[in-house]
């Protein structure tokens, strides 16, 4: 059994308030008689009675079962026994607690373990989590009309508040976007600050976050106009989370072999976020898969830079489908074959993010390959394509000499993220000329390098 995610934890909350409510029971303190083993975890958490709650879940046919009086499924104890699992923070044990194995075999008598935990709630649990579900949708089309309000103040008034108080300015209506359960808003509020402190030329740019964030506010409360696809991806901005249960069961798989390209890590709200774009061989096709940490506990690493996996990926449905997740027994990875990729220019990447942003007007970047040389300027290093068309690099100062070190002013084809501030390569292959290829040993020449 594969040890979940973090994400996969918070998919499978019922609610916001419960993500919330798990997290804080995400701790050793509460938890006594804990154990797993293979798709089987249990513990007994303290609660505010004299008696702990007794917790029991089977990960892999998606069922728990708690003591508690709680009608929310699954509840914050099991949640939080699921935190800390996803977060290697259980012990794993080699005998199974009796009730654990009592729990699981009771699956087969009633489900298939393949049923979700939405066919196994009752009628009244059922219509509970639709009276949730409607509830939530009712906070968030408030909470988009008082950010369009805001937004209109702002403008209306004009932006020298935000100058004057950049890290205070949005900070109110972002909190109430948490209130609203958008977390997604808030986010891009809370963003907001570095825009201000970006330099020359930043009332223009705070102004084009605000029109998206308009317009990503007046599309939520036309849902229902627009097609399947862009409404998916209004809901993900905003900040609904994905099921990933429900996306692997009814969204196709795309098999393929599929080659790791490279990745980067983030930190937000105590959580570290690993984004790794892979590439289709088969089907020339891109794909973002997130894994995340918190706690201090690592990161998942089978998805390693330089390596091919045959499996099948899974994709929520969205207007530019380029998340993915990982389907069920995926192949071992091997070492990436020789690979040389068609040449593409600047011209080409900027057709493509043009059709990227008219299908999803809110992305923030899109994956591509880049022919070309990295040059060092005055002020910035560029990536100069073969038509003598620059585009500005994003590395941090002390990985910008690596990348420079390795690619050694060679004609490489670079693999990375294009956003409106530049390219931020995650990894090349040089192509080299014939005669360069011919002096170098099998073992010094790389299909796929990462500084």
């Amino acid at each position: 059994m594969t040890r979940w995610t973090v994400e996969q934890v918070l998919a499978a909350a019922p609610d916001s308030a419960s993500q919330v409510a798990g997290r804080k029971l995400a701790t050793p303190a509460p938890w006594r008689n804990t154990g797993w083993s293979g798709e089987l975890l249990w513990g007994d958490c303290l609660g505010s009675g004299s008696s702990p709650y007794q917790v029991t879940v089977d990960a892999g046919s998606r069922r728990w079962k708690c003591s508690c009086p709680s009608r929310k499924f699954p509840c914050k104890h099991a949640l939080g026994l699921l935190f800390l699992w996803a977060e290697g923070r259980l012990s794993e044990s080699g005998v199974i607690a009796p009730r654990a194995a009592d729990f699981a075999a009771q699956a087969g008598k009633s489900d298939s373990p393949a049923e979700t935990p939405t066919k196994q709630q009752t009628a009244e649990q059922k219509a509970a989590a639709e009276q949730r579900a409607a509830r939530r949708a009712a906070r968030v089309a408030d909470g988009m009309l008082d950010l369009r309000r805001w937004i209109s103040d702002q403008v209306a008034n004009g932006l020298s508040q935000a100058a004057r108080s950049p890290y205070g300015w949005s900070e109110a209506v972002a909190a109430r976007m948490v209130d609203a359960q958008a977390p997604g808003v808030a986010s891009w509020l809370r963003r907001l600050p570095a825009v201000i402190a970006s330099g020359q030329g930043w009332p223009a740019r705070l102004l084009d976050e605000l029109a998206l964030l308009d317009l990503l506010a007046v599309s939520y409360g036309r849902l229902d106009q627009l097609p399947a696809e862009l409404a998916a991806s209004v809901r993900t901005h905003v900040g609904f989370p994905t099921v990933s249960a429900e996306v692997l069961a009814t969204r196709p798989g795309v098999i393929d072999t599929w080659r790791v390209l490279g990745s980067r890590d983030s930190q937000e709200e105590q959580v570290t976020t690993r984004r790794t774009w892979l590439y289709g061989v088969r089907t020339g096709r891109w794909a973002l898969v997130l894994a995340f940490a918190a706690g201090g506990v690592s990161l998942d690493t089978s998805l390693a830079a330089g390596t091919q996996v045959g499996m099948a990926l899974h994709f929520p449905l969205a207007a530019l489908p380029l998340r993915a997740l990982v389907g069920p027994d995926p192949g071992e990875a091997v070492a990436m074959d020789s690979w040389q990729p068609e040449p593409v220019d600047l011209t080409t990447a900027g057709r493509r993010w043009r059709e990227a942003v008219a299908a999803d007007p809110w992305t923030r970047t899109m994956p591509t390959l880049l022919t070309g040389r990295l040059a060092v300027g005055d002020r910035t290093t560029q990536l100069v394509d073969d038509a003598g068309a620059a585009v500005p690099v994003q590395l941090e100062p002390e990985r910008l000499w690596s990348w420079l070190a390795r690619t050694r002013g060679r004609r490489c084809t670079f693999a990375g993220e294009l956003s409106p501030d530049g390219f931020r390569p995650l990894g090349f292959t040089p192509l080299d000329s014939a005669r360069e290829t011919a002096t170098r040993s099998p073992s010094e020449v790389e299909a796929w390098e990462v500084p």
